[in-house]
């Protein structure tokens, strides 16, 4: 599950339709991984390279769906997982 999915299922209602409009950019996220992580002509480091550009366009798009407070919520969840995965 994602950052901004538990960050939307927190939200108040008036939020929540949101969802739809980010669940197609979610499945499309996880359709990019997964054809990275089965694709033998790729190094680690590339695979490593892409992943990390799937992941910048797909936060900027949901960035773009969010009001500011939930940009600056996305931005500090996404932050923290950050830091979370560092330790």
């Amino acid at each position: 599950m994602s950052v901004f999915t538990i960050m939307l299922a927190r939200a108040p209602k008036s939020h929540r339709g949101s969802r739809a409009k980010v669940k197609p950019i979610l499945q499309e996220q996880a359709q990019q991984l997964r054809a990275l992580r089965d694709d033998p002509s790729l190094s680690p480091e590339q695979k490593s390279a892409k992943k990390k550009i799937v992941h910048e366009l797909i936060h900027d798009q949901i960035n773009s769906l969010l009001t500011p407070e939930q940009q600056d919520k996305f931005k500090q969840k996404k932050q923290d997982g950050m830091e979370k995965q560092k330790k």
